[in-house]
């Protein structure tokens, strides 16, 4: 009797898990979202170290229903744009016009892909990724982009135009804008702390409460 109390645990997990996973296959998500508020960070040559002198922005970008509040924290629900290392050529602090493509090789007006960063015990997303925040928690996800392209372009000196065409991991699509009058970017890139360290702290504020 012993063994059995175990093995009905074990399974009663299981079939847990795989009624999670039919409701999330069946669930439609949001697939072409309107960003309505974002920031960008720019980081500077934070790779020089791997002998890549591209510099590096970040782009966040958030649908209306989502907010941070007085500790920096997200709350509420909706789509969640994460684009973490986006290189551009070292003469550049902003994102210049023109097409962005998902890709690995760090080259200028490159999107590093999605992907899960593991060291020691430390664990985080790093490169693209939407995270779907829902209002039934069970359906709360996060997917990563592993192909496509952003388009930028300007209206005027202050108008900046993101246009979202991209694959996620479970080969769905991903679409949809991001227009803003004045993208505020921050320039982390003379910071004492280290870049890596912000970007977790920018990571676990942003997500830990969410998922």
């Amino acid at each position: 009797m012993k063994h059995l109390i175990p093995l009905y645990c074990l399974m009663s997990l299981l079939i847990m898990q795989s009624c999670e996973r039919k409701i999330r296959t069946e669930y439609e998500y949001e697939t072409n979202p309107v960003f309505t508020w974002g920031q960008a960070y720019f980081w500077g040559d934070c790779y020089a170290n791997y002998n890549i002198e591209n510099h590096v922005l970040s782009l966040y970008a958030f649908t209306d229903s989502l907010q941070l509040n007085d500790k920096g924290q997200l709350t509420g629900f909706g789509q969640y744009l994460y684009l973490d290392d986006i290189f551009v050529s070292p003469a550049d602090t902003i994102f210049p016009e023109g097409t962005y493509t998902v890709s690995a090789s760090r080259e200028v007006m490159t999107i590093e892909p999605g992907s899960l960063f593991k060291e020691d015990r430390v664990e985080m997303d790093r490169g693209a990724c939407i995270y779907f925040i829902e209002k039934v928690e069970q359906l709360t996800i996060r997917k990563f982009i592993k192909e496509g392209s952003m388009t930028v372009s300007y209206t005027d000196r202050e108008t900046i135009h993101f246009k979202f065409d991209f694959i996620l991991d479970d080969d769905t699509e991903l679409n949809g804008y991001f227009e803003t009058e004045k993208l505020i970017i921050y320039d982390d890139s003379v910071s004492k702390e280290s870049v890596s360290s912000q970007k977790m702290n920018l990571f676990y504020k942003r997500t830990h409460q969410s998922l």
